[in-house]
């Protein structure tokens, strides 16, 4: 599963304040929530339907006494206090924003002094040329570089990375996620895990 990988670049998680950019349908977060509870988990998405499911799933009986927001808004303004976040998450989704230096600009600003934060998405192996339209991804795909670049501007320092390239191809290859430009398109999957300076 790729979602433990990413987990375990951020655990413990006990008496933690975690925000999920872009749960979605909630498999990151609430993977988290069983593996060990945050104090409060703030789920953020622009997507209603993915947080429809993800309310759904918040009130199953297993996480009923457990603390969590969902909350709809645009990942590069989001409503979250200046540094009131201790480990934030996202999987698969700073691919979708059109200004992803914008989005990580407020990573820095809502996590306290040495938060820990991981990453995980799917990343170009060349630069992209101008007339290149076969993103799958609203924003764009990136490279390995380009996203250094923006997270070092907004102040954060990655000190860890893993590759989940072939998870990845094993997963769209078995049908179990729909992503075959990702395979076409020969991309890297990769995790990161950053600290707020």
């Amino acid at each position: 599963m790729v979602a433990d990988p990413l987990l375990s670049m951020v655990h413990p998680l006990t008496d933690k304040v975690v925000v999920d950019l872009g749960i979605g349908t909630g498999c990151l977060a609430f993977r988290a929530m069983e593996l060990c509870p945050p104090r409060i988990l703030i789920g953020v998405d622009f997507s209603s339907a993915g947080l429809c499911v993800s309310r759904s799933i918040s009130k199953h009986t297993r996480f009923r006494n457990m603390h969590i927001e969902l909350v709809r808004a645009d990942l590069e303004r989001l409503p979250i206090s200046n540094s009131s976040v201790d480990v934030v998450l996202s999987q698969a989704t700073i691919n979708l924003l059109p200004d992803k230096a914008a989005a990580m600009r407020e990573i820095a600003r809502i996590s306290k002094p040495g938060a820990r934060i991981a990453i995980s998405d799917a990343f170009r192996t060349t630069k992209a040329a101008d007339d290149e339209s076969w993103e799958q991804c609203i924003g764009g795909t990136v490279t390995v570089s380009e996203f250094t670049a923006f997270a070092s501007s907004a102040g954060l320092i990655i000190t860890g990375q893993i590759d989940l390239t072939q998870q990845v191809r094993m997963l769209v290859s078995s049908k179990k996620w729909d992503w075959p430009e990702f395979i076409e398109h020969n991309m890297d999957y990769r995790g990161f895990l950053l600290l707020r300076g």
